[in-house]
């Protein structure tokens, strides 16, 4: 065979092209693996850190020996923050641009913090009622799970149920108010956008609490009941074994994800099950963090108080320093089956990577993790 000049060059860049294709795939596995460490060691552990000193903080300071209104005040103010901040989140989003740099940093870090509160609130107001009503029992807690899950599946809509570590919330300018609900309305109609917000948070936000306070309070009869050390630490590393192997699957998953395309039914039921064993790793993983925190941070009953603020202050103070304050903030609905070619299955917890992607490509900022619409709608 002849060797031309073209041929040469040609087979000059054959290797220098395969070497970019391999380092590329080498760095994208590394981000990867660098979002994985990260979510699992800091943002998991700072976001517990701030729900637990939030929640505990209500337990001291809202009529602690009279549970009826305790729970009230906590739902009154976790239903009227999560309605408000749903209902004007395009408002927010047009008016409160990142152009002025001050205001914008002032006014998004308020409403994480405002929103993170109410949060709080709203979870412990569910939880909370759901205790006093049903009461504390393995059974009540089963039914808890499986009632709400059952719901969820039937309405596509378990993703909802997942948290930290699978799940991290970057504070992107372009859509930092923006919150998912579960028919997708914009403001035009106004009648359907609000009936659309009551009925994600009424209804989809409750019934995820209620997933997460079966789920938990299950694993405190399944755990050591009589010994809570045992019992956190058997949280705590089972935990961190799930979402380790969650994470090696998750390549695997997509690939069968993507196989499954042409499968509609089965792809829905893949991503449900992946969705449940997400729930069950995470809930596992705070359980056993939030019950150490307890033994271990700044033990004794003379610094509970200061310890709960303490808590608070890193766990929203840390969240906010790290771009991931709207962490904290129990927010929007996510769906199974609305993703192909395998996106369904990745875990949105993207922060080096996004990271990467912004500091290479100056100036066109990365999606967060779902995106929900454009605010030019209004």
């Amino acid at each position: 065979m002849t060797v031309t000049n073209d041929n040469k060059s040609s087979m000059m860049k054959k290797p220098e092209i395969k070497a970019q294709v391999i380092g590329t795939e080498s760095r994208r596995r590394l981000l990867r693996l660098a979002d994985a460490v990260l979510s699992l060691c800091i943002f998991t552990p700072t976001t517990v850190f701030f729900w637990r000193g939030g929640w505990q903080l209500m337990d001291l300071y809202l009529y602690p020996n009279n549970p009826v209104p305790s729970v009230l005040i906590s739902l009154c103010i976790g239903y009227t923050g999560a309605l408000v901040m749903h209902s004007g989140q395009f408002l927010l989003q047009k008016y409160i641009q990142p152009e002025n740099t001050l205001t914008f940093v002032v006014l998004s870090r308020l409403y994480s913090v405002v929103f993170a509160f109410t949060s709080v609130n709203h979870w412990r107001g569910v939880w909370a009622s759901l205790d006093y009503y049903t009461g504390y029992t393995l059974l009540s807690a089963g039914l808890s799970t499986f009632i709400s899950i059952a719901v969820l599946l039937g309405m596509g809509a378990t993703k909802s149920v997942i948290a930290s570590p699978f799940c991290i919330c970057t504070d992107n300018a372009d859509t930092f108010f923006l919150a998912s609900t579960f028919f997708n309305s914009r403001p035009k109609d106004a009648g359907k956008f609000f009936s659309d917000v009551v009925f994600t948070v009424l209804i989809i936000s409750s019934l995820s609490f209620s997933v997460w306070r079966g789920i938990w309070e299950m694993e405190d009869f399944f755990f050591f009941p009589n010994d809570i050390l045992y019992s956190a630490l058997t949280s705590a590393i089972l935990g961190v074994c799930m979402v380790i192997v969650i994470h090696t699957m998750e390549e695997p998953a997509a690939l069968l994800s993507t196989y499954l395309d042409a499968h509609t039914m089965w792809r829905l039921l893949l991503e449900e099950v992946w969705s449940i064993s997400q729930i069950f790793a995470g809930i596992t993983l705070w359980r056993g963090l939030w019950l150490l925190a307890n033994l271990f941070f700044m033990p004794g009953d003379d610094v509970y108080e200061l310890n709960l603020w303490i808590s608070y202050a890193i766990g929203m103070g840390g969240c906010i320093i790290l771009f991931v304050g709207n962490t904290n903030v129990m927010r929007g609905i996510a769906r199974e089956g609305k993703l192909g070619k395998g996106e369904g299955m990745m875990l949105p917890n993207h922060y080096a990577t996004q990271l990467y992607e912004f500091y290479q490509n100056a100036g066109r900022r990365s999606d967060i993790v779902y995106k929900v619409g454009d605010t030019e709608e209004l």
